[in-house]
């Protein structure tokens, strides 16, 4: 009698042959050239709110900070949770080369 062992890599080929017709249709909405007329590879496309429907997504605390600071370059961006509140945490490089963390309360927008 024999006996169906399931190994690690059979399941990331299973993972993976899931994945594919999701791909696929992916790639058949994306246009095949962009601006400069080049092929490029798809876009990606994110969720517009990520957070909780009440206060600020983090997408919307990244733009507040671009428009404070100006052309920054975003390093590392997360929402953190503690006791029920949340604070998105951004760190970035000013143009004169500074890197600062700016935290943004999720709830007020109130940037700190």
């Amino acid at each position: 009698m024999s006996r169906f062992v399931c190994t690690p890599l059979f399941v990331a080929g299973l993972v993976a042959a899931t994945a594919l017709p999701d791909v696929a249709a992916a790639a058949a909405h994306t246009p095949a050239r962009t601006e400069g007329g080049a092929a490029g590879p798809p876009a990606i496309v994110l969720p517009a709110r990520v957070t909780a429907e009440d206060g600020i997504t983090l997408d919307e605390a990244i733009r507040e900070v671009r428009q404070r600071y100006g052309d920054i370059t975003i390093l590392r961006a997360r929402t953190k949770g503690r006791n029920g509140s949340r604070t998105h945490v951004i760190k970035f490089l000013t143009e004169s080369g500074k890197v600062r963390t700016v935290r943004v309360d999720a709830d007020s927008g109130e940037m700190r």
